[in-house]
């Protein structure tokens, strides 16, 4: 059975968490249709690497196409920013002529930018993968916005590839970014709901905001699904931490609720931990770190490494006591938090960071809401036993649930293959 997916996302390097999502698409088809029978309809850019699938290349808007869209489009309502950046007219005529050449009998559109190029007899019989609710994501932020008045919440994050660089600037400036978030999260969340009804299903990487899609948009449970993203563990994980008070943040700087998040913890939750842990270590993991995390990171820069990127993923979660995601907003699911279940890793999470994933006792994630809270979690997991405990809980969470085989299972019953 041949299979088409459309994107404008580039799934390799598996870098994010969206390009994890998507690679593993990818090598879920090609296990089960076979690897001559995938296609990757890349909107955009060509890949810059070998594609393992059948790629084939249809050009983005130019930017006067962008400008008309705006015009046309978003200032009456009728489509998000996100699909004004993506949508032109030759591009799904170039679309529409790939998929009749193919046949594929099944089509997988990535995101409300996608379907956009899905016509509604198209989009009846076939499958929109949402990703995270965008809405919701640009509804915390606004809220994140007015709690905490230092937060830097562009909306752009990941999506500023695709937006021309002359507008850019309006997602820096305050003023303009609040402004943009209102607005799109309107638009978002109208473009969010159509995409229910047209779509055969719509799949969502977070079974929360799946139910939260489905109430909203009074769509019948069976068209909206939650689906596990496909990560590559080892399948006896080595731990080789030795006791010592090491811990791990792991993320793109650059995303507001990392940035955030770790900002906050280094200021309210590190300096409790270091009272009782004085040899206590935290190894920042991530691209592009802002200047504001750079110079706070500077003044404790004898307990607080900022790392950038690491070849070795698996040397620098193996060697610690557990891996912090102190996140105060966000949405979907955070791809770290299974990362670390799938190398035997505790996690200490605050609920927002643990939103989709199981949590609590017996799954390897522990979840605390106030500063003093996370350094009680933080702290006793230094104790080898306890650690020893809370990592065979996050081994098994993460076989249960996110293994190869797990993954798969669900995969067929979203995708319609048995």
């Amino acid at each position: 059975m041949a299979v088409a997916l459309i994107s404008a996302v580039d799934p390799y390097p598996t870098d994010a968490g969206k390009k994890v999502v998507l690679a593993g698409f990818i090598d879920y088809f090609i296990e089960r249709h076979g690897r001559d029978n995938v296609h990757y309809i890349k909107v955009g850019a060509a890949p810059q690497q070998q594609f393992p699938v059948r790629l084939h290349v249809v050009p983005g808007p130019t930017r006067g196409q962008v400008l008309g869209n705006v015009i046309t489009r978003v200032t009456t309502g009728r489509s998000s920013l996100q699909e004004a950046f993506l949508g032109s007219r030759p591009a799904a005529a170039g679309i529409a002529d790939i998929l009749s050449r193919i046949g594929p009998a099944l089509q997988v559109y990535d995101t409300v930018r996608m379907a956009q190029y899905a016509p509604d007899p198209v989009a009846a019989g076939q499958v929109c993968y949402i990703d995270d609710l965008f809405s919701e994501r640009y509804d915390r932020m606004l809220e994140a916005a007015e709690r905490y008045g230092e937060i830097n919440v562009s909306p752009l994050g990941n999506f500023a590839e695709h937006v021309p660089a002359r507008l850019r600037p309006l997602a820096t400036n305050r003023r303009s970014q609040t402004l943009l978030l209102r607005a799109e999260r309107s638009l978002v969340r109208r473009s969010e709901d159509r995409t229910v009804h047209r779509f055969r299903r719509s799949l969502l990487v977070n079974a929360d905001e799946a139910s939260v899609l489905t109430e909203r948009s009074s769509a019948p449970a069976h068209r909206v699904r939650s689906v596990p993203p496909l990560l590559l563990a080892p399948a006896n994980p080595e731990r080789h931490w030795a006791g010592a008070p090491e811990f791990v943040f792991l993320g793109l700087l650059s995303l507001a609720h990392n940035d955030d998040g770790l900002r906050s913890f280094l200021r309210t939750t590190w300096p409790q931990i270091l009272e009782r842990l004085p040899d206590a270590r935290l190894r920042v993991i991530g691209r592009e770190a802002r200047p504001e995390l750079s110079a706070l990171a500077a003044t404790l820069r004898d307990s607080v490494d900022v790392e950038g990127y690491v070849t070795d993923l698996g040397e620098a979660l193996g060697g610690s006591a557990a891996l912090v995601n102190p996140i105060r907003f966000g949405s979907g699911i955070k791809l770290k938090v299974i990362e670390a279940l799938g190398r035997a890793l505790p996690v200490v999470s605050t609920p927002v960071g643990a939103e989709g994933i199981a949590s609590g006792p017996g799954t390897g994630v522990l979840v605390g809401s106030e500063p003093g809270e996370l350094a009680d979690l933080v702290c006793s997991l230094t104790d080898p036993a306890h650690n020893a405990e809370i990592s065979a809980q996050a081994h098994d969470h993460f076989n249960a649930k996110y293994s190869r085989a797990a993954v798969f299972a669900a995969y067929d019953d979203a995708f319609g293959v048995g």
